[in-house]
């Protein structure tokens, strides 16, 4: 069974006084496959949202930390079952999703999901804004991204981990 790894990137991250548990994720090559990053890194901007239009309504293939996302939601079902049985109960599992994506290719991650059969909280699809704005507001526990880039700017609001997986981090890899 493949299980995926990652690197905890240096954080200035300070912990806050809650019992609630935040988890953000990115989408392409972190919960999804990479094949629409493929297409944007070998073909830009435009071809990537005519492919995204193409295939608006097919589901991605699932990345890997999609298993993981099944996990977390196994735990959010039960914590909405007990907000049922105790409306005092305060839900305390929040996950996020904080990618590149927008209008028009934000239409198949949230296919993905539907068809995935996982929920999430909040879905920011940002279309270039800085990840670590966003990060920032949310605070999340821990954030995974596969492009290190992006964790720049998400590292100094929350722990972030590098997934390095996939196209973007084919540059970063080292022979066997």
């Amino acid at each position: 069974r493949n299980l995926p790894a990652g690197r905890v990137l240096p954080s200035q991250y300070v912990e806050e006084d809650d019992s609630d548990l935040r988890i953000a994720f990115d989408f392409d090559g972190v919960l999804a496959d990479d094949a629409s990053e493929r297409v944007m890194q070998e073909g830009g901007l435009a071809e990537f949202h005519a492919y995204e239009r193409a295939n608006a309504v097919t589901p991605h293939s699932p990345g890997p930390l999609n298993d993981f996302l099944r996990e977390v939601n196994r735990i959010q079902r039960r914590e909405d079952l007990r907000k049922i049985q105790d409306p005092s109960y305060r839900i305390r599992l929040h996950v996020s999703i904080v990618t590149a994506r927008n209008a028009p290719s934000h239409q198949r991650a949230v296919a993905s999901l539907k068809a995935w059969g996982v929920t999430v909280n909040d879905a920011f699809f940002l279309g270039g804004i800085d990840k670590g704005a966003i990060i920032d507001v949310l605070k999340p526990h821990i954030f995974f991204d596969d492009q290190q880039t992006h964790l720049a700017s998400t590292s100094l609001a929350a722990p972030s981990v590098h997934v390095p997986f996939g196209v973007a981090n084919q540059a970063f890899a080292t022979p066997g």
